[in-house]
């Protein structure tokens, strides 16, 4: 069984794009762009994750699921968190 912080190592995540500068364990994967206020976020994992263990349908799925986070944070009238966890 994998601990916790390996598991979390291995989590998709989105970033805001202005916190990326800070954190040098990021690998990125792609940028989106919220479709309602234009705010741009990295998507992507921690730590020591290679690309090919993830599959890359599941790399397809990553924007379009950050895209419906960040319409329900409006729907919600809530502002976007800075970090967001894209695990399935």
């Amino acid at each position: 069984m994998k601990s916790n912080v390996t598991r979390e190592m291995h989590i998709p995540v989105a970033i805001f794009d202005k916190e990326l500068l800070g954190d040098t364990s990021f690998r990125l994967q792609t940028f989106e762009l919220c479709t309602v206020c234009g705010a741009r976020f990295g998507i992507g994992y921690h730590g020591a994750c290679r690309d090919g263990e993830r599959s890359p349908n599941e790399l397809e799925d990553l924007p379009k699921k950050l895209t419906e986070i960040l319409a329900k944070d409006h729907r919600q009238d809530r502002a976007h968190k800075h970090f967001i966890e894209l695990d399935y």
